[in-house]
């Protein structure tokens, strides 16, 4: 279940969930940190299977979550392992009081994952605050919402007819990666979130992986460049 995306980072596809009527496939990233603990983005639902193949990676020391969508799972992860420090955004602390946080998540780093995984945090819609992750040693950006590769074939299975087109010209699918519309609308004081946008394009990312659609295995700065270029323009 658990699939190797570079140097000590592995990814691993969920079921589907609904948010607003619409279906939406889940993944989540385990990343193996030099201290050998482990971190863990966005956890999917937790089945056994998946649990036994993150304990053999090594100790859960971090659970993280990119923003205030990213917590349906968040609490039987931290049941499953109360010693590991609970990450996440300003809204999500604020929404999921029943559990346990460590930290707020911003633009630096926690102390533990200083100098391995590089945070950009973006609080520029209403509606949503979101950090994007890059994790160096395989040269990856993670993302939650603020990137989504709808496939041709899920859209086709998931996705009511009429929603198709709208998908696809707003270029929420594979090869584009734009946030939903939505989003991008509400997205304001851009001035402020280009500057992070082309750090991280700077980067030179290989691998983008996003929650919601197909992964970029190759190409993955290209791959940035047109999937932020509603912001960049």
């Amino acid at each position: 279940m658990l699939e190797p995306l570079g140097s000590n980072l592995w990814f691993a596809d969920g079921g589907v969930v609904s948010f607003k009527g619409f279906d939406y496939p889940t993944r989540m990233v385990v990343v193996r940190l030099a201290d050998g603990g482990l971190w863990l983005w966005s956890p999917v639902a937790r089945t056994a299977a998946i649990e036994n193949e993150v304990r053999t990676l090594g100790p859960v020391r971090h659970i993280v979550s990119p923003n205030k969508l990213h917590y349906l799972f968040l609490d039987e992860w931290q049941a499953a392992f109360p010693d590991a420090n609970l990450w996440a955004t300003a809204a999500t602390v604020a929404k999921c009081r029943e559990l346990r946080f460590s930290g707020v998540l911003a633009d630096d780093p926690p102390a533990e994952w200083k100098g391995q995984i590089d945070q950009f945090y973006f609080t520029n819609s209403p509606f949503m605050d979101e950090v994007i992750f890059f994790h160096r040693a395989s040269r990856t950006a993670i993302i939650a919402d603020l990137s989504q590769t709808f496939s041709e074939g899920f859209l086709k299975s998931h996705w009511p007819w009429w929603m198709r087109p709208i998908a696809r010209l707003s270029k929420m699918v594979e090869g584009w990666g734009y946030p939903p519309i939505d989003y991008r609308i509400s997205f304001r004081s851009r001035a402020t979130a280009r500057p992070k946008i082309r750090e991280l394009i700077g980067k030179h990312a290989e691998h983008v992986v996003v929650a919601h659609g197909e992964i970029v295995r190759t190409g993955g700065e290209a791959f940035l460049q047109r999937a932020f270029s509603w912001l960049l323009q």
